[in-house]
């Protein structure tokens, strides 16, 4: 089996876009994966390193090799060393697709490649409910609609102010005014009101503050007993986060931009977090994450993986979450398809199957899904194929 031609696409779908890799082979099986760009700055810039990649390492081969084509780019490409969003993100892609390919060729799901399943189902939380929200009301009433379908953890980002442009805005030079602190106890004080102890708040800070303001509003939240605090300072400084976990008895989360096993271990051996959220498409693929997942099984951590991609992105982090035996839950986002532009990415994205909060582990071979190809082709970014010297570019603004 060789791989002979390769489609990438950058797809405007609610509010990311999409970077998607579809590989062919000359045997008709063909795979697919995701570059964990679709939110932040990038998103063209990893397209065309995805394109790069593909074209010097991938075309042209055997995809079985997964493993050796993987060290070859990571070994030869020079700034995936070091790890960074865009060069590992781009070989994550290509990892699925090699892995979705092997899949379909053997007829059996990834995860069983892997070892799995351990369980039938994932446990997952919601995240996007929250959007609009501004006081404490409002993110009770909306999360409680979640309660209702089933959710037994939600995930907010309670330093986020309304912004009509970036949806949510952050802390500048890591702090917020008075009257902000107190808006973001008071969401979590309502919500905890309302939810009783029953439902995991889970706050992402987005590594936003700096130590002195965090002392204070760790102890204002402490009583309400987050789930966990997800990137409480710049993730940069693990010492920093360590710094944090000493003074708070509420678990804290970090890994949505750790690169690779060799990030995660320095973020593990500083004895920094509780739970890691290593994200598929963005720290270097499957089996770099099923690695990751074991380096955490030894300093007694549990993953809950970060997803914040389209639906495939959750296809392939449910086929993670199925083969390793420290996994926690998984990020979902339930009414994805509800934002303003949203473009189906699959044609049988796994959200459709979420039931009271949990994800059926898929059986189909592979991935268990499939690109909507005939949506999503007006935005293909780039067409390869294995015998063209002068590979065919497309390239659109997706927005």
């Amino acid at each position: 089996m060789k791989i002979i031609a390769a489609d990438i696409y950058v797809v405007p779908t609610g509010n990311r876009r999409a970077v998607l890799l579809n590989l062919e082979t000359d045997a008709g099986v063909s795979g697919i994966g995701e570059a964990g760009i679709a939110y932040g700055m990038g998103t063209t810039a990893a397209a065309e390193l995805l394109r790069a990649t593909v074209e010097r390492f991938v075309l042209g081969r055997d995809p079985s090799p997964i493993e050796r084509i993987w060290s070859d780019i990571y070994d030869h490409s020079f700034w995936t060393k070091g790890g960074g969003a865009l060069s590992i993100s781009a070989l994550s892609a290509i990892d699925h697709a090699l892995w979705d390919i092997k899949g379909k060729a053997l007829g059996v799901p990834v995860h069983s490649l892997f070892g799995g399943p351990f369980a039938d189902g994932l446990d997952v939380y919601a995240n996007g409910w929250w959007l609009g929200c501004d006081t404490g009301a409002e993110y009770a009433d909306a999360a409680q609609k979640m309660v209702d379908r089933g959710y037994t953890g939600l995930k907010l980002y309670p330093l986020g102010m309304p912004d009509d442009l970036t949806v949510v805005r952050h802390p500048v030079r890591r702090a917020l005014s008075a009257d902000a602190l107190d808006r973001v106890v008071e969401r979590i004080e309502v919500l905890r009101t309302r939810l009783g102890d029953g439902v995991a708040l889970l706050l992402d800070f987005g590594g936003g503050l700096a130590q002195d303001q965090l002392r204070r509003l760790f102890a204002r939240i402490e009583p309400y007993h987050p789930g966990f605090v997800e990137e409480p300072v710049d993730p940069a400084l693990p010492d920093a986060i360590a710094a944090v976990r000493r003074m708070t008895s509420i678990p804290l989360a970090a890994g949505e931009r750790a690169y690779t096993r060799y990030g995660f271990q320095r973020l593990l051996d500083t004895n920094a977090v509780d739970i890691i959220q290593p994200d598929v498409c963005n720290t270097g693929g499957l089996a770099e994450a099923k690695k990751i997942a074991a380096l955490a099984e030894v300093h007694n951590v549990r993953v809950a993986p970060h997803n914040y991609g389209s639906t495939l992105a959750t296809a392939v982090s449910a086929q993670l979450c199925a083969s390793i035996p420290n996994f926690m839950v998984l990020e979902c986002f339930p009414d994805h398809h509800l934002e303003p532009g949203y473009l189906p990415v699959l044609r049988n994205p796994l959200e459709d199957t979420l039931r009271d909060g949990h994800l059926p582990v898929p059986t189909a071979p592979g991935l268990g899904v499939e690109l909507a190809t005939d949506i999503i082709a007006p935005h293909r970014w780039a067409r390869l194929t294995a015998d063209d010297a002068s590979p065919v570019r497309v390239v659109r603004r997706s927005s």
